[in-house]
C-alpha cells in the first residue's frame, strides 16, 4: 500500500470509528491523551516477522508489518487494552491486510446504534454492588466522631435455643438502581438451627417459611450443613473472616481491631444465616455486608453475618448452598484485604475471588458442569456463554453489572487452569494486593511465571482464539495430593473425605457456551463481520443459560434465532473498533494467507494517538 492510500485508509477509519457505537463517544472531539499513549505520527517504521503460532506484538512505531512464510495460514490478531481505564475507540489501531489474505474483509461503516441493545437487562447494576459501594460512600462521608467512633451498646455473647426470637438489622439493597441506595430496618428473627459453629435464622413472618414450615426447616438444617463443611474447605484456602470488631477512622481512613466477637457480639464468633424473602424485595439471592464488622456503625448487627433467600432455598436448594459459599467468601477478603491490609479493592475483583470460589467448590457441593435450571445456573461455567460474546472486550474489568461476572470469571477460569489451580487461587485470596497486582503477585508465586498486565493479556487473548487440546481453559488444573496447604479434610453423612479442589477444563467451543447475534453483527449493512463457526439454533443444548435466558417462552425475543456461534467472539475485518473496557481485548480472525509474504498496514482510528498493545499470531 501506497503513502496516498495509508493516508486515504487512515481518514476512512476515523469516520468509521465516528460512526461505530452510537452513544458511547467520548465528546465531540478526540479524548484528551493520557501519558502512556503513543503518538501516530510516530508510526513509520516496516516490521518484519516469520509467520509464528507465538504472539507476535507490533510495535508502537510500526506502520506496516510485513510477514514471510505465512502461505495456508490463519492470521489472528487482539488489539489488546492493558490499562485499568476504558480505552475509547479513537484511541485503538485498526489493520488492513493486503490482497494475498482471502477473507471476507469489508469496509462499510458499520451502523451499531443497537448495539448491544439485547443486553438491556444483564446492563442493569447488580444491587449487590450497592452495599460495597454505599458502605465505602458512607464511611468516607462520616465525620470522625459520632457514629463510627462510638461505643457499641452490644453485650457479650448471648445462649439461645431453637425457637428464639432476637431483632436483628436487615439489609435491603433496593433493586431498582436508580434510587441507589440500601434499605435497613429492624426485623425480627426465629432461631431454626442451632450448632457449634452457626445460627440459622428466618425472619418471623416470612412468606415461605410460615407456607411450609416443616420442609423449610429441612431445607435449613441441610444448608447449614453443606455451608459449614464448604466454609471450612474455603477458609483453609482463603483465610478466616475476622474474630474482631473494627473502629474505622474517617478522618485517616484506618481500620483499628478493637474487641473480640466472642465477647463483644450477642452471637459471638457463630456465623449467622438469615433467612427471608430478598429476591422479592431487592432482587438478589443473597449477600454479605461489610458493616457487620464495624463497631457502631449504624444498621451494623456487629459479628458475621450472611444472608439468603428464603424463596430460592425453598425452591432451588443448590442456588442456595452455592451462593451461600460464594457470598461469604466476600467476608473472608474483605477481612483479608481490607481490614488487615487496610486496600479497597475494585467491584470486578472482589467477584473474580468469589466465582473461583464457586469454581473450586463446584467439585464439594456436587453441581454438574451442565446444572442450569431455567435463567438460573448453579455452576459458575454456565455464565461463560455471555463473556465468550462481547464482555470480555467491551466490559472488560468493570462495571458493577451481571457481565462483570462474567469476564472476570473468564479470565479467572483461564488462569486458575493455567497455573496452578487452588495454589494460584490460595495466593491470590491472601496476598497483600488487589486487583491486577494481586493476580500478577500469584501467578509469580503460584507458577514462578512473571508477566506485566500487558503480556498477561496477550497469552490469554491468543488461547482465546482456537481450541487447543491441553491448554488454555482445555486443561485440568493441578491438584496437590498430601499437600496439607492444598487439601482439606473434612466430614459429612456419607463418612470421612479429603478434598483436593479439583478445577476441570473447560471447551469454551462447545455448543453449551455457544450465543447468538444479538447485535445483528452476521447482517450489518449486509455484511458478516463474525468469522465463528455456527450451529443452528435448535441445536444449543436446553441447558445452554444465553438460550434459557434470552429466548424462554417467559422470556420471547422480538425475532427468533436461526444459528448460534461457537467460541470467543471473532471479528473478520481489522477495521471494526468499539470502546475496549478494562483490560478487555476485541479477537480477529483476519484471513488465510494464499501467499508467503503478507503485508499489514496499521494506522490510528482517531489519527491522533492510540493506547492498544496490537498482537499477531500466524497458526
Amino acid at each position: 500500500m501506497n503513502l496516498k492510500a495509508i493516508k486515504s485508509f487512515a481518514i476512512a477509519l476515523a469516520f468509521l470509528g465516528a460512526a461505530l457505537f452510537a452513544g458511547c463517544s467520548d465528546g465531540d472531539g478526540l479524548p484528551p491523551i493520557p501519558a502512556d499513549q503513543h503518538p501516530a505520527s510516530g508510526m513509520t517504521q516496516t516490521q518484519t516477522e516469520a509467520a509464528s503460532s507465538e504472539p507476535i506484538t507490533v510495535d508502537a512505531t510500526t506502520k506496516t508489518l510485513v510477514l514471510s512464510g505465512a502461505r495456508d495460514k490463519t492470521i489472528y490478531m487482539a488489539r489488546t487494552n492493558p490499562s485499568s481505564q476504558k480505552l475509547s475507540k479513537f484511541n485503538t489501531r485498526a489493520a488492513k491486510a493486503s490482497d494475498s489474505v482471502s477473507a471476507s474483509l469489508v469496509e462499510t461503516p458499520l451502523d451499531a446504534s443497537e448495539f448491544l441493545s439485547g443486553f438491556s437487562r444483564e446492563k442493569e447494576r447488580d444491587p449487590r454492588a450497592l452495599i460495597y459501594e454505599n458502605f465505602w460512600k458512607s464511611l468516607k462521608n462520616s465525620p470522625p466522631a459520632a457514629k463510627s467512633l462510638a461505643r457499641s451498646a452490644h453485650a457479650a455473647a448471648k445462649n439461645y435455643s431453637v425457637g428464639d426470637i432476637e431483632t436483628f438489622n436487615t439489609k435491603i439493597p433496593d433493586k431498582d438502581s436508580e434510587k441507589n441506595l440500601q434499605i435497613i430496618e429492624p426485623k425480627e428473627y426465629k432461631l431454626l438451627v442451632l450448632k457449634d459453629d452457626y445460627y440459622i435464622w428466618v425472619k418471623k413472618d416470612d412468606t415461605y417459611y410460615n407456607k411450609n414450615t416443616s420442609a423449610f426447616t429441612a431445607k435449613a438444617q441441610e444448608l447449614g450443613e453443606r455451608f459449614i463443611n464448604g466454609y471450612k474447605l474455603v477458609s483453609h484456602i482463603y483465610g478466616e473472616p475476622t474474630k474482631h470488631i473494627y473502629l474505622y477512622n474517617p478522618a485517616t481512613g484506618t481500620f483499628t481491631k478493637d474487641e473480640a466477637l466472642s465477647t463483644h457480639s450477642k452471637t459471638g464468633e457463630k456465623i449467622n444465616i438469615l433467612l427471608y424473602d430478598m429476591l422479592e424485595i431487592g432482587g438478589v439471592y443473597g449477600f454479605v455486608s461489610p458493616i457487620d464488622f464495624i463497631k457502631g456503625y449504624e444498621g451494623s448487627n456487629e459479628g458475621r453475618f450472611l444472608y439468603l433467600d428464603s424463596k430460592t432455598l425453598l425452591e432451588k436448594p443448590m442456588e442456595a448452598y452455592s451462593t451461600s459459599l460464594h457470598e461469604f467468601s466476600h467476608a473472608i477478603s474483605f477481612t483479608v484485604k481490607t481490614l488487615e491490609q487496610g486496600v479497597e479493592w475494585t467491584y470486578w475483583y472482589g467477584e473474580f475471588l468469589a466465582m473461583l470460589c464457586e469454581d473450586m467448590m463446584q467439585a464439594y457441593l456436587g453441581v454438574s458442569d451442565l446444572d442450569v435450571d431455567g435463567d438460573l445456573a448453579n455452576t459458575p461455567k454456565a455464565r461463560l456463554c455471555t463473556a465468550n460474546y462481547t464482555d470480555s472486550w467491551y466490559n472488560g474489568l468493570s462495571g458493577q453489572t451481571s457481565p462483570t461476572y462474567a469476564a472476570a470469571f473468564l479470565l479467572g477460569s483461564w488462569i486458575s487452569r493455567k497455573f496452578g489451580g487452588v495454589k494460584f487461587i490460595r495466593e491470590v485470596a491472601r496476598n497483600n494486593s488487589v486487583d491486577m497486582k494481586s493476580i500478577l503477585d500469584a501467578i509469580k508465586k503460584a507458577a514462578g511465571k512473571s508477566y506485566t498486565e500487558a503480556s498477561l493479556l496477550q497469552e490469554f487473548a491468543g488461547d482465546m482464539l482456537v481450541s487447543s487440546a491441553g491448554s488454555g481453559h482445555n486443561q485440568n488444573a493441578a491438584t496437590y495430593p498430601g499437600d496439607e496447604l492444598y487439601t482439606c479434610a473434612y466430614t459429612d453423612s456419607s463418612g470421612p473425605h479429603t478434598y483436593e479442589y479439583p478445577v476441570s477444563a473447560i471447551n469454551l467451543w462447545e455448543p453449551f457456551y455457544g450465543w447468538c447475534d444479538i447485535s445483528k453483527l452476521s447482517n450489518a449493512g449486509g455484511k458478516n463481520y463474525i468469522t465463528n463457526d455456527s450451529i443452528p439454533f435448535s441445536d444449543l443444548p436446553k441447558k445452554n443459560i444465553y438460550r434459557a435466558h434470552k429466548y424462554s417462552e417467559d422470556n420471547p425475543p422480538r425475532e427468533t434465532p436461526t444459528k448460534a456461534y461457537l467460541g470467543p467472539l471473532l471479528l473478520n475485518n481489522g477495521g471494526v473498533c468499539f470502546d475496549i473496557g478494562p483490560c478487555g481485548s476485541m479477537l480477529f480472525n483476519l484471513g488465510r494467507a494464499n501467499s508467503d509474504s503478507v503485508t499489514i498496514d496499521f494506522a490510528c482510528v482517531g489519527g491522533y494517538c492510540f493506547g492498544d498493545v496490537i498482537t499477531i499470531w500466524v497458526k
